[in-house]
């Protein structure tokens, strides 16, 4: 279970403080905490067990370098708004996705403060379950059953394999997956982002003898960022594939990898050559069916680190789950569940638990019978698919019911 911190042991990474902020800033240091300020581009291997980060106009301006921050950091992030009023789109889908809070400045410090104490408790939380995850891409949706065949498939083979998707969908779980299923399962797998060195630095750590690139000789490397490559780096990696053939690597993308070659800002021949086999995941918001499942597996993995006994998401947590976009996907969808365990206090889930708000587009009239009918059809369904993920003979079984009828019920119910 989680116990109580050491109020000694807190540490506040905090990026780009304002003036605003240091005075909220006292208030947070008088508590306990720890602080270290820095800006963005000096935070590289500082750490905190919470970061709060002023999201002021000039950070925004760096969409890039913000990402590959939260991406490699573990500590649960807090974000200061500069002034009251909605965030812009891009900005709430960027809050959503990576932090557990955010406050608009100025803001009163007794809420920041609760908000850093909970924050605190979901990057233990998350260290106590540490890298562990899923053994296979979760889901009964016909473009996960599909990804899983395409993982079998592409394990073995020794070629450069470009792995492409939005951001959260699962491009980090599919290169462990393919990592873990192939030849060289037992040897070293390395992530490295090409953006994340200094340029001093890049040659050695990407080409030297003990870099990057002789991982992927004997192991896996998988490469991000490759677009933040000068034109050197390019032609230099470039001749080294073309030499070692047999490498195995992996690259990841969000896209920037095919912008960055449309605006010439990387090598079309790297490009293919990286390119030769290619995987998509699939954004969350299209393949609705998993959704729930998904968010029952995080809360009973996350709520057994914890010792809390299994809550169920009510109904409306449901609902404002089946209307949110997901613009951030699993991750987003991970992140909710985990804050949502933090914060929970009744028996169940409640949509604000998760950030989200509960009944937007839903009708206000009193549910029929044949409502309720459909959700409990819908819950147990989800029930019995997390628990019989690749047995649909026993789950139909555990219901009670032919198979041929499950497979009818699954089908109402877009669960597959």
């Amino acid at each position: 279970m989680l116990e109580a911190v050491s109020v000694a042991s807190r540490q506040l990474l905090v990026i780009d403080p304002c003036d605003e902020c240091e005075r909220l800033l006292q208030h947070v240091q008088a508590a306990g905490w720890a602080l270290r300020r820095c800006r963005l581009d000096e935070c590289g291997s500082l750490h905190g067990d919470v970061l709060l980060i002023r999201l002021g106009e000039a950070l925004l301006q760096q969409p890039q370098a913000l990402q590959a921050l939260l991406r490699r950091s573990a500590a649960s992030c807090v974000a200061l708004l500069d002034g009251p009023g909605p965030a812009r789109a891009e900005v709430a889908e960027l809050i959503g996705e990576w932090f557990f809070a955010a406050h608009a400045l100025p803001c009163e410090a007794e809420a920041l403060l609760e908000s850093l104490a909970q924050a605190q408790a979901t990057t233990r939380l998350r260290s106590l379950q540490g890298e562990r995850h899923p053994r296979q891409f979760l889901g009964n949706s016909s473009q996960t059953r599909a990804l899983r065949k395409q993982i079998e498939r592409c394990a073995g083979l020794e070629v450069p394999l470009l792995l492409t998707g939005e951001r959260g969908s699962g491009k980090a779980l599919l290169a462990r997956l393919l990592h873990e299923r192939s030849a060289r399962a037992g040897k070293r797998y390395l992530r490295f982002d090409c953006a994340a060195p200094p340029a001093a630095h890049l040659e050695a750590r990407l080409f030297g003898t003990g870099g990057a690139l002789a991982v992927a000789a004997a192991g896996t490397l998988v490469l991000e960022d490759v677009a933040a490559l000068d034109g050197a780096g390019q032609r230099r990696l470039l001749q080294h594939l073309q030499a070692h053939p047999g490498l195995h690597l992996l690259t990841i993308s969000r896209g920037e990898l095919e912008a960055a070659v449309r605006q010439g800002r990387l090598r079309d021949d790297l490009y293919r050559l990286l390119a030769s086999q290619q995987l998509q995941t699939t954004p969350l918001r299209e393949q609705r069916g998993d959704l729930l499942l998904l968010a029952e597996y995080f809360a009973k993995v996350y709520g057994a680190v914890i010792g809390r006994r299994h809550r169920r998401f009510s109904d409306e947590a449901i609902d404002a789950m089946a209307e949110h976009l997901w613009p951030g996907n699993v991750r987003e969808l991970r992140n909710r569940v985990v804050r949502a365990l933090v914060l929970a206090q009744g028996r169940q889930i409640l949509a604000r638990d998760l950030g989200l708000e509960p009944g937007q587009g839903q009708s206000t009239a009193v549910a029929t019978l044949a409502d309720y009918i459909l959700r409990a059809e819908r819950q147990a369904l989800n029930d019995v698919l997390a628990r019989y993920t690749n047995n649909m003979s026993q789950a139909a079984r555990s219901l009670g019911i032919s198979r041929p009828t499950f497979y009818r019920l699954l089908h109402k119910h877009r669960l597959r």
